[in-house]
């Protein structure tokens, strides 16, 4: 360990913080990564909306559609309001029909520009690779924050903070290092970062940074790698939660989430000492005369039994295993623990349906399906939900809580890499399979017409485990059914193609920032 960890090791510590309100334990936590030093090219605000189509944008905010008299109005040519008004199309800010998108208006009003501003800024700071994914943090810091230690007689960093020393748990970083990042990556990483420092967790048409625009491909031309040689650094952070099923990373740097969550939960799987590490979260204390004992294999084993032996290579793996690990956590938890338990492995059981209708709308498209419905119009809609249904041949009728969804939720479930609203999730990945010819949900239907009203059901126990507090309904009863119906879905939405997790491709190298999880299904 003295000669793994050098003492010229550079331990960068931000302001890692718990969610406000957790009181529970944490345990300190550092994380290897490969730092470039780098310099990105900051587009301007000035440039999201410019004078002309803010003028007729706001035309078509108060009801004046048609280009003549907007062009009267404005004093411009017709010609150009309606090149402008394609252009607000492309941007998504408008249909083509003239109707302002529901978030179009907030935009537009909280945007800012300065006609005197035009040619890009420029930044320099550092990117971090993870080394064990090669996948970059989706963050950019301008300067490094290091701090002093010490290494002990075993050869283990020892920090001081504030008033404590503390004896952080070490993941070492890999011998072989992973292939450098691009820098379309790193023109990524920093648009995610800014995305994540306004608290806006997807990625939207306002950024203009879909990494195939022209004015992209020009900026990534621009970014330089200052240093080609990254460094090894560790990221001082800490761990919190209840054991092996529901544990998070502090986002080291400060913000709500942290993209290292879902990373070190996958090497979680490879790392022993990592396990060993976690499960110290748990509250029980096991017993020094019992024979060694490891969670994971004994979810694993469970999790083979259930899809077969190569469930190894399951595409939602690291889904599958909090959720049989919360089972089990519940299982194992003394008379008055179970309710808490019971609401912590519904918790993950609902993670993994997320994750599950996530996959589906990756592999099988979603765009456009809100167009078959009408905002406000909750009896036409259930009609167009049902026949998707019925066309399916789905029993009938669909559940009421699936079929009185809002047309807008339905939009962003079905156009944005977004999490939350599992029922618009699911319904507009039910009016879409009508045109992929090898949806899974044909199958399904054929297999069991009743998949819905049991998701569904699904849902609202995993959503009322969510809302209500200790002193109401007993969820004891609800772990099992809930977690089977779960495994029974996965196993008709991922049949035949679960198979070897791919690398990393040239578009896909960031790492996802995690979604901040609304647990509204309760709502209409």
């Amino acid at each position: 360990m003295a000669e793994s960890f050098r003492h010229d090791t550079r331990i960068l510590r931000f302001n890692p913080r718990a969610p406000q309100g957790y009181e529970g334990r944490r345990r300190d936590l550092l994380w290897p990564v490969l730092a470039y030093r780098v310099g990105v090219p900051v587009a301007p605000r000035a440039q999201r909306m410019d004078v002309f189509q803010r003028a007729v944008f706001g035309m078509l905010l108060h009801g004046v559609n048609d280009p003549q008299q907007i062009a009267d109005i404005l004093n411009l040519h017709p010609d150009l309001v309606r090149i402008i008004r394609e252009h607000l199309i492309e941007r998504d800010l408008i249909d083509s029909d003239d109707i302002v998108k529901s978030d179009a208006e907030q935009r537009y009003r909280e945007a800012r520009f300065d006609l005197g501003e035009r040619a890009d800024g420029f930044t320099t700071g550092y990117v971090f690779q993870e080394p064990f994914s090669g996948l970059l943090l989706p963050r950019l810091v301008e300067t490094l924050e290091t701090m002093d230690f010490t290494l002990g007689d075993l050869g283990f960093p020892e920090l001081q903070l504030r008033e404590r020393i503390v004896r952080p748990y070490v993941e070492l970083a890999p011998s072989a290092q992973p292939f450098p990042p691009t820098p379309a990556d790193v023109m990524r990483a920093f648009e995610a970062f800014r995305r994540a420092q306004r608290g806006r967790w997807e990625q939207s048409e306002e950024d203009g940074e879909d990494g195939n625009t022209p004015r992209f491909l020009n900026r990534v031309k621009r970014v330089t790698f200052i240093e080609r040689q990254p460094e090894l650094m560790y990221l001082s952070t800490f761990i919190f939660g209840h054991g092996l099923s529901s544990w998070e990373v502090a986002d080291p740097f400060g913000l709500p989430t942290s993209p290292l969550s879902s990373l070190a939960h996958k090497r979680l799987t490879q790392s022993a000492p990592l396990r060993a590490f976690v499960q110290r979260l748990a509250e029980e204390e096991v017993s020094t005369g019992a024979p060694p004992f490891d969670p994971m294999e004994e979810a694993l084993s469970r999790l083979e039994l259930e899809f077969g032996p190569h469930v190894g290579h399951h595409p939602l793996l690291q889904s599958l295993l909090d959720a049989e690990l919360g089972r089990a956590e519940f299982q194992a938890a003394p008379a008055s623990q179970r309710t808490r338990r019971a609401k912590q492995a519904l918790g993950a059981t609902r993670s993994l349906l997320e994750h599950l209708l996530r996959a589906v709308r990756a592999e099988f498209s979603t765009a456009g399906v809100e167009r078959q419905l009408v905002d406000g119009d909750r009896l036409y809609n259930l009609r167009r939900i049902e026949a998707a249904a019925n066309a399916l041949s789905f029993a009938l009728p669909v559940p009421d809580r699936l079929g009185s969804v809002k047309a807008s939720d339905v939009y962003w479930m079905a156009n944005r890499d977004q999490s939350g609203k599992l029922r618009p999730l699911l319904v507009s990945i039910l009016l879409s399979a009508s045109t992929h010819a090898h949806h899974p949900l044909h199958s399904t239907a054929r297999t069991n017409p009743q998949f819905l009203q049991q998701l569904d059901e699904v849902l609202g126990w995993c959503g009322e485990a969510a809302h209500v507090g200790d002193a109401l309904p007993d969820f004891d009863g609800l772990v099992e059914p809930a977690l089977e119906r779960t495994y029974e879905a996965v196993r008709f939405l991922t049949t035949d193609r679960a198979g070897p997790p791919p690398p990393p491709s040239a578009n896909y190298r960031v790492a996802p920032e995690p979604q901040e999880l609304e647990y509204d299904d309760l709502e209409l």
